[in-house]
């Protein structure tokens, strides 16, 4: 980020409510959004952070934060993702985004048009949404924001190892109890040193990351409440899950692009063949008018031999004769002149036609040239369109089965519950009845009691007493063996569901590891361009 100076906010806003253990056992919902930003910048879906748009719109509601904070806005495509996550599910949050808008080293320098367009997406789509834009850098953005106030942090700066330690260690103390940090470029591909950061971060704090659109890494440096929820929701195949439909649409992107770049060059190649036409119809004409000149100038030519050969004989007679006669002969020599002069002319008009039409059929080659250029760029553009349904059709596939073992884990874990909630159940009956009988030997033993006090106050036989005694000892022995088979009862039910959670953990083994690294770094890399 570069350090441009700039006058300093106003003192933060009261924070919102943050999310906690209730927000956190909210069911996690997979949208189909329609980001409204892309109205005003539609490269927005193709842009290094466009990948990771689906899966941060469907966490912001899950998550619900009362207070966001990016740094590093630029175009605003995380930005506008997490507003239209807040727009979509209609809770109140406060975003702050942090950027000087004038570049970096890794953005290149750009003017105040970008800032203006932010702004205009802002007014547009989000008129109602609490926005705050602070043109500065983010060590000056400091003092705008409360110590442990934000739930949602996304650092997206200038990208070297220093630059994002520093951003990272500066605005810790920012953010809240159980808040969660998302930082970008953290794939080993992109050769930057927030990537190198990022394992280190690891090393200390829990999270997981995405390799796909130059990495996404989520981390839990101040409590893993969220990092909970999401492993019960089944954290490593939403990684795959999502990871596949970044994959898939922007196989479609690419596919859409392709194509409409191979409709382009049929019209171009359709254009340049009705300029071929035309210059062939050209070089036609002037082929048959270069054909007519060229029997002008030999019947011309003809005619001016015979001329001077009667001329030459008429001229032969006259000495011959000796009969001179000057001005005759002057004229029949200007009547040669003539003849000639206009044999010259019209070897002139002859050399112009030549040059003419070699200069046509020189164009015409060049034409003939680009056309065979742009076949084989046509063949090309078919070979980009093989690549790109092979793509598709490989997404489809993996996107179709992540969404098969989504929902049989969902099937699994609703039968769980289920059977979980029902041994609780019998579990909760069981324990009343154990201290209902247990009342009832209180009951017996006082009562014991009460007839021996009574025996010896009013001189009953003994005989008659110790056969009640009898008898209530029996009560009592039939009570305790009731206790007591309650009692294995209640073991044997919480070993039921002992065995059934062991039973579900080999089940679904994905659920116990939740740091896992999603997949290999995806090659052939694009250049980065805008956020």
């Amino acid at each position: 980020m570069s350090q441009r100076k700039s006058k300093p906010q106003s003192s933060p806003k009261p924070r919102l409510a943050s999310g906690g253990a209730t927000r956190a056992s909210r069911p996690w919902v997979t949208g189909q959004p329609v980001f409204e930003a892309d109205a005003i910048c539609p490269l927005m879906p193709v842009w290094p952070w466009g990948g990771h748009r689906g899966w941060s719109y469907d966490f912001v509601r899950f998550m619900r934060p009362g207070v966001i904070c990016e740094l590093g806005v630029h175009w605003g495509t995380s930005f506008f993702a997490f507003a239209q996550a807040v727009k979509d599910a209609k809770f109140k949050s406060r975003m702050i985004g942090v950027d000087t808008w004038a570049g970096d080293g890794h953005t290149g320098p750009y003017g105040p048009d970008v800032l203006e367009a932010v702004r205009a997406i802002a007014a547009k789509f989000f008129p109602k949404q609490s926005f705050e834009l602070l043109p500065m850098t983010f060590d000056e953005a400091l003092p705008s924001v409360a110590d442990a106030s934000v739930d949602l942090l996304h650092i997206d700066g200038f990208h070297t190892y220093d630059a994002v330690k520093h951003d990272f260690e500066s605005w810790l103390p920012k953010l809240a109890e159980n808040g969660v940090v998302l930082m970008h470029d953290v794939a080993d591909d992109t050769g930057y040193g927030s990537a190198r950061y990022w394992k280190e971060l690891l090393k200390t704090f829990p999270g997981f990351h995405f390799e796909h659109s130059w990495g996404l890494g989520v981390l839990f440096p101040k409590g893993d409440l969220w990092m909970s929820a999401l492993r019960r929701h089944g954290l490593d195949d939403k990684v795959a899950l999502y990871t596949y439909r970044a994959q898939l649409e922007r196989a479609r992107l690419e596919l859409r692009d392709t194509g409409a770049m191979a409709v382009e060059r049929l019209a171009a190649m359709d254009e340049m063949g009705k300029i071929i036409g035309d210059r062939d119809r050209e070089v036609a004409s002037l082929r048959t008018e270069s054909a007519g000149l060229r029997d002008a100038k030999i019947a011309l030519q003809g005619d001016l031999d015979r001329t001077i050969a009667s001329t030459s004989q008429q001229i032969s007679e006259l000495h011959a004769a000796r009969e001179g006669d000057g001005q005759h002969i002057a004229r029949l020599h200007d009547t040669v002149t003539q003849l000639q002069t206009r044999s010259r002319e019209l070897e002139g008009d002859l050399a112009e036609t030549r040059q003419s039409l070699a200069q046509t059929q020189e164009g015409e080659a060049r034409n003939l040239a680009r056309a065979e250029r742009s076949e084989a760029d046509l063949a090309s553009v078919a070979q980009q369109l093989d690549a790109a349904r092979a793509s598709l059709e490989q997404a489809s596939g993996n996107l179709a089965r992540a969404l098969e073992r989504e929902g049989v884990l969902l099937a699994s874990e609703v039968e769980w519950r289920a059977l979980n909630q029902s041994l609780r159940a019998e579990l909760d009956a069981a324990r009343e009845s154990i201290a209902s009988l247990r009342v009832r030997v209180v009951e017996a033993e006082r009562s014991l009691v009460q007839e021996a006090e009574r025996a010896a106050g009013l001189g009953l036989a003994l005989e008659e007493e110790n056969a009640m005694n009898r008898e209530l000892s029996k009560s009592l022995e039939v009570v305790r063996a009731d206790l007591e088979l309650m009692a294995i009862r209640i073991e044997h039910l919480e070993r039921i569901q002992i065995e059934r959670e062991s039973e579900m953990e080999r089940a679904n083994p994905d659920r116990v590891n939740s740091g896992a690294k999603p997949g290999a770094p995806t090659p052939g890399r694009p250049r980065r361009a805008a956020r």
